[in-house]
């Protein structure tokens, strides 16, 4: 018996460790190596999906730099691909920067491409990611199925040079009423309305239909405002108690300046801004709104908004507080050490202005972004006409605030200290000497 035992022990042994070698190389190939995806992907099989997933791409982009992010949306095999979803990238010239399906796109310029239905379809695509975000339908290639099919894509713009996309296939896909790109297309089109009634019928008779509040432009969720260039309310179907109120010093319950934020807009000519202010659908309670303005013959203004619920805003005064203490340290810090150190200790993500709840960034008076310890990919670019998912321009109300002694705003903005998804952010900027924009923000938390 121990004879038999010593000699079967051994054997037992090298099957286990046989059987332990040829586990471990299944589970090799399995996960790849060499950049291949190592856990599966959700799959995208929803506009809500298609969206999510190239701001994802956007970001890694501003994390990791352009030229990693081309290769990793170059590989067939990446993290970028799923399924028959993938992200192009081109630059605004037309030239394709990367196609994990069609290498040999790579540097070529394919505006000339066109869909069997003869739509110029990459040329759509980059006109519409130079207003910052869209949709295209077209018919193309699914390389999954081999077919020719309805296509519906999601493009952005990564910066100036350049943008991403990304498209899903299916028949009659519709687009979502409650994404933001959906949201900001009513809003101005709503204004844009409004504006074409107010150029034909003049001033005084559209004033008076805006505050009609059983007019042709109020419905149960939707009204025209109006106010002129020194922030005084012309029109408001359900506060009439504000017409001839002037309110350029209103600010809301986070310290965001209402009435100026929208004045700052309307002499740029128009563009979206954020507050909160009381809903009369759910007895005055604070919710955050987006607001679409529209100045006419550069005297006074129209707009609308829409209040968005699902939003957070729960900044508390302790977290504000810490914010512009931390700016306040941020700009003595610069005063003390001088600007280049300054700005090599806010880019170091172990730094000490640096947690992903709140950290510090700088910005040039032009737009430059100089610091961001966690987007190191976008420093040194300029980040001026930089738009938000629902089209708010918010590096340009950053620097307005710093300029006219410090300030808060609303933004979206990817969060690091939660996966880097797109929320909702309270922002706080100050002057730090005459050329550097100092600032912070918080993300709500619950």
């Amino acid at each position: 018996m121990l004879k038999y035992f010593h000699i079967r022990y051994p054997l037992m042994n090298y099957r286990y460790l046989v059987g332990f070698i040829f586990m471990l190389i299944i589970v090799i190939s399995c996960n790849g190596i060499s950049g291949e995806k190592t856990q599966p992907e959700k799959n995208i099989s929803t506009v809500s999906d298609l969206v999510h997933f190239v701001d994802e791409a956007v970001v890694y982009s501003q994390r990791a730099g352009k030229d990693s992010a081309l290769k990793a949306f170059a590989d067939p095999n990446g993290s970028f691909t799923r399924g028959d979803a993938y992200i192009w990238a081109y630059d605004f010239s037309g030239i394709n920067l990367a196609h994990p399906f069609h290498p040999e796109y790579t540097g070529s310029n394919k505006l000339s491409l066109v869909d069997p239905d003869g739509l110029h379809m990459i040329q759509l695509m980059q006109d519409t990611a130079l207003n910052g975000s869209g949709f295209v339908s077209y018919k193309y290639e699914n390389p999954l199925t081999g077919k020719t099919e309805s296509k519906l894509a999601y493009v952005k713009r990564v910066d100036d040079s350049w943008w991403l996309g990304s498209g899903i296939y299916g028949e009659n896909l519709s687009i979502p009423d409650t994404i933001p790109e959906s949201i900001g297309t009513s809003l101005s089109t709503t204004v844009d309305n409004a504006v074409r009634y107010a150029e034909k019928v003049g001033k005084e008779k559209a004033v008076d239909e805006f505050n009609n509040q059983s007019g042709s432009f109020t419905t149960n969720d939707s009204y025209i405002f109006a106010f002129d260039l020194n922030g005084t309310t012309l029109a408001h179907p359900f506060h009439q108690d504000k017409i001839g109120t002037n309110e350029s010093t209103f600010t809301d319950v986070n310290g965001v300046s209402i009435g100026g934020e929208k004045l700052t807009v309307a002499k740029e000519g128009g563009g979206f801004w954020y507050y909160v202010f009381d809903n009369p659908d759910i007895g005055n309670q604070p919710e955050f709104k987006a607001s679409y303005i529209k100045t006419i013959n550069n005297s006074w203004v129209v707009g609308t908004g829409r209040y968005l619920s699902d939003i957070p805003v729960n900044f508390s005064d302790e977290n504000r507080e810490k914010l512009v203490n931390q700016v306040h340290d941020a700009v003595s810090y610069v005063n003390e050490h001088g600007k280049d150190a300054a700005i090599k200790e806010f880019n170091n993500p172990n730094g000490s202005f640096s947690n992903p709840d709140m950290f510090i960034f700088a910005f040039d008076l032009n737009g430059t972004l100089l610091a961001n310890p966690y987007l190191p990919g976008l420093v040194g670019e300029n980040r001026l006409n930089d738009q938000d998912p629902y089209g708010k321009y918010p590096v340009k109300q950053l620097i307005t605030n710093a300029e006219h002694g410090g300030g808060y705003t609303y933004y979206f903005f990817s969060d690091p200290g939660s996966d880097y998804d797109i929320r909702l952010k309270l922002g706080y900027t100050e002057l730090a000497g005459k050329d550097m924009i100092i600032g912070s923000g918080i993300f709500p938390r619950t």
